[in-house]
C-alpha cells in the first residue's frame, strides 16, 4: 500500500479483518448448491460492492462496540497525575501555592474593578494578568500529566503576554494601551482573508459581506491616524517607543522591560512550538530518537525544574507591578514578603541534598 511493503501491518486497527471476510465467502460457497466456481463467478461482478459493504459494516460495528470506558480512562489519568504530584510533592505544593496566590489577587482585583472606572492601561494590564495566570494554570496541568514539552509550548504564550503586560504597565500610557487594542485589526484581517479563501473547501458558510467592509473601514481609519507602518509591523502599536526608523519587535520590547535574561529559555520553548529537529532533543539518547519516549509522560524531577521555575519567575516579575498597584500602603510590604517567601520556598525544592549528591 505504502512505499515500504516490508513494514505493512495486518490488523493495524481491526484484528482478523481479511480472515473474517474470506471465511464469510467460504461459508457462502459451502452453503450454496452451486459449485465453488459458479459461486465465485456470480460474486465477481459484485465483489467491490460486497467488499465495500463489509468494510462499512465492520467499521460501524467496531465503533458501536468499542471497549473504551471513560471512567476507567479518568481513573488511570488521575492516578498518573497523583503519582507525579506526590513523587515531587514539595515542588508541586510550592508551584501551586504561588499560582493560587495569583488567583486570589486577581479575583479581588476584578471584584474591585466592577465598581470603578479605570483607564485603558489598567484595564488592559489586568486582562493580561488574568491571561498569564490562566497560562500558568494550564502549564500546571501539563506538568501534572508529565508533558514537559506541552508546558514549554504554553510558557512561550505566557511569556509573550507577560512582556506586553510589563511594557504597558511600565510605560503607563493610555494611548499606547489603546494602540495595542486597535492593532488587533491586523490579525483580524489575516483571519478574515484566510477564511474567505478557504471556506468553500472547508464546507463552511461565507462571512457576511458587512464583515470585510467594517474591517476595511477600521483599517483606513487606523492608517489615516497612525500611518501604514502601524499595521504593517507585527508590533507596530509600540513603534513610538523607539527612536528614528527603528521598528518595534519582541526582542526590543524584552530589553525595554529588562526581561531579556529569559530569552534563552524562550528560544528553547520556541523549538517545541515550531516543527524542527531540535524538538526531538528531549526524546533522544545520544544521536537516536527513542520512539516510545514520544508518547511516554515524564516523571523525573529534572524535567520539571525549568517549566516550574521559569513560570513562577515570570509571575513574580509581574507581581512587582500588581502588588504595588493594588495593595493598600500599610499592607504592601507584607503582601510582597508573602509572595517572595512562597517563591523562595518553591525554588528551594529543586536544590535538595539528594539532588546535589546526584549531580
Amino acid at each position: 500500500m505504502g512505499r515500504f511493503k516490508n513494514i505493512e501491518i495486518q490488523g493495524l486497527l481491526i484484528e482478523n479483518f481479511g480472515k473474517i471476510f474470506i471465511d464469510s465467502i467460504n461459508k457462502a460457497v459451502k452453503s450454496s448448491d452451486l459449485t465453488e466456481d459458479e459461486v465465485l463467478q456470480k460474486l465477481a461482478p459484485k465483489f467491490e460492492k460486497i467488499l465495500s459493504d463489509y468494510e462499512e459494516s465492520v467499521s460501524s460495528l467496531y465503533l458501536k462496540h468499542h471497549k473504551f470506558n471513560l471512567d476507567s480512562f479518568l481513573k488511570t489519568h488521575f492516578r498518573n497525575q497523583k503519582k507525579i504530584a506526590t513523587t515531587h510533592r514539595d515542588s508541586f505544593v510550592g508551584f501551586i501555592l504561588y499560582i493560587n496566590g495569583c488567583f486570589v489577587i486577581y479575583e479581588k482585583i476584578i471584584a474591585k474593578l466592577k465598581r470603578k472606572k479605570v483607564d485603558s492601561t489598567l484595564r488592559m494590564t489586568v486582562a493580561l494578568y488574568g491571561l498569564v495566570i490562566r497560562r500558568a494554570d494550564e502549564i500546571l496541568n501539563q506538568l501534572l500529566s508529565g508533558y514537559i514539552d506541552g508546558a514549554m509550548i504554553l510558557w512561550r504564550s505566557l511569556y509573550e503576554n507577560a512582556i506586553i503586560l510589563l511594557v504597558l504597565a511600565l510605560e503607563n500610557d493610555n494611548e499606547l494601551a489603546d494602540k495595542y487594542f486597535q492593532h488587533s485589526v491586523r490579525n483580524s484581517k489575516r483571519k478574515i482573508l484566510s477564511y474567505q479563501k478557504n471556506y468553500k473547501e472547508l464546507k463552511f458558510k461565507p462571512l457576511p459581506n458587512s464583515t470585510e467592509k467594517i474591517l476595511q473601514a477600521e483599517i483606513v481609519k487606523l492608517n489615516t491616524r497612525y500611518g501604514k507602518d502601524f499595521l504593517d509591523n507585527e508590533y507596530g502599536w509600540s513603534d513610538s517607543l523607539f527612536s528614528g526608523r527603528q521598528k518595534a519587535n519582541f526582542m526590543l520590547l524584552e530589553e525595554r522591560v529588562e526581561m531579556n535574561r529569559f530569552r534563552p529559555y524562550y528560544i528553547l520553548c520556541c523549538e517545541q512550538v515550531h516543527s524542527n529537529f531540535n524538538g526531538f532533543k528531549n526524546f533522544m539518547d545520544g544521536n537516536k530518537i527513542i520512539l516510545p519516549w514520544l508518547v511516554t509522560p515524564e516523571i523525573e524531577i529534572d524535567a520539571f525544574i525549568d517549566p516550574m521555575q521559569f513560570t513562577v519567575s515570570i509571575l513574580h516579575e509581574i507581581n512587582d507591578f500588581i502588588l504595588y498597584e493594588f495593595s493598600v500602603k500599610d499592607e504592601y510590604n507584607v503582601n510582597t514578603l508573602l509572595m517572595k517567601k512562597i517563591f523562595e520556598k518553591q525554588q528551594r525544592t529543586f536544590d535538595k541534598p539528594e539532588r546535589r549528591a546526584n549531580r
